[in-house]
């Protein structure tokens, strides 16, 4: 006698770490498709900016203005930063907006399955807050080493502070591009949040600098506050505030972001 096998799928709803992996792990095989069009943000655009910014203007800048480092040691720390923000532009942004919609659909080919909202949340954030940083900023780092631009041991600290600054930003252009309906507004990420955090963080130039008006802008931006940390681990130079409090503001935008990018995923994929 032969027994039935049951062709039932299982819909019983993951537990939470479970099901945040199972979303990781999809984020994982689609990025095994495009992980090649990553190379030049995530390796090349930081060396040519190293070589034509950082030693061929660097050239010209007397260390004495930006605290005895050279230029290149200067602006090292804030480029390991920079790629975290320029990843997230494309993690968080096309991807994400996509999901909802047929021209990429994932979010809802994963709503199908038993995967809650909070799940494909997570898995989404844990593929741009951790696994991003800690594979594409590390080669940064490594490749940033040969220019001899670092000068303490706990330069290693530079990629932490870049996965901080994914944490802080991430979750909020997530809640961003969930909430757009048009696709003609997605630019408006890149002009109005990515562009400005890139130029105007301390990355190319110290914040000091920037007129006085714009200096609260400047100590919003997580991206100056992980380029302190960094710089703080790379030159062994003092951070403009406590670290606890850099870490702590970045830690709180990223909580708060969490909640806010939740309840948007929640609204759009309950059904």
């Amino acid at each position: 006698m032969s027994t039935a096998v049951s062709t039932v799928a299982d819909r019983t709803a993951p537990s939470p770490l479970t099901g945040a992996w199972r979303a990781f792990t999809l984020q994982l095989a689609l990025y095994k498709h495009i992980w090649h069009g990553t190379v030049f943000t995530s390796v090349l655009l930081p060396v040519l900016y190293m070589v034509s910014v950082g030693i061929g203007v660097g050239a010209y800048i007397d260390p004495a203005s930006i605290g005895g480092l050279t230029y290149a040691e200067f602006i090292a720390p804030g480029l390991i930063c920079s790629v975290a923000v320029m990843m997230l532009g494309n993690d968080m942004v096309f991807p994400v907006f996509g999901g909802y919609h047929e021209w990429g659909g994932h979010y809802l080919a994963q709503r199908a399955t038993p995967l809650r909202p909070i799940d494909i949340l997570n898995g989404h954030l844990a593929y741009s807050v951790i696994f991003r940083p800690f594979t594409n900023c590390t080669i940064v780092a490594i490749v940033m080493a040969f220019f001899g631009v670092y000068t303490s041991w706990w330069a290693a600290l530079s990629v932490v502070a870049a996965a901080l600054v994914s944490a802080s930003l991430a979750p909020w252009l997530h809640f961003w591009a969930s909430s757009l309906k048009n696709d003609a507004n997605l630019n408006m990420i890149f002009r109005f949040a990515v562009m400005p955090i890139s130029l105007f963080s301390g990355v190319f130039f110290p914040a000091s600098e920037m007129p006085g008006f714009l200096q609260p802008l400047v100590w919003l931006s997580p991206l100056w506050h992980g380029t302190e940390l960094a710089r703080a681990a790379t030159a062994d130079v003092a951070p403009a505030l406590w670290p606890a409090a850099h870490i702590a503001y970045l830690v709180a935008l990223a909580v708060a972001g969490w909640f806010i990018a939740r309840r948007v995923i929640q609204r759009r994929l309950n059904f």
